[in-house]
């Protein structure tokens, strides 16, 4: 009969898993300061103009709905 393998204890998995989280972060490339700005500028944009297309969206479609409601 084979012996079962004893599987690791948590705190030694916890201790493997934190130093391969440790190992992957040092592969990271960071961005520097001008492509956060620049990034970040990108996003601010992008949610400007959803947000004036959802506002416009919700404006034509309350007035679709207040048409249909008053030919009723």
């Amino acid at each position: 009969m084979a012996e079962a393998q004893k599987k690791p204890g948590f705190i030694a998995r916890l201790k493997v898993s934190l130093q391969n989280t440790k190992g992957e972060l040092k592969k990271v490339v960071w961005p520097d300061k001008s492509q956060i700005m620049n990034n970040t500028g990108i996003v601010l944009c992008v949610m400007a103009i959803s947000a004036v297309f959802v506002g416009v969206l919700d404006t034509v479609v309350t007035e679709l709905v207040r048409l249909f409601v008053n030919l009723l």
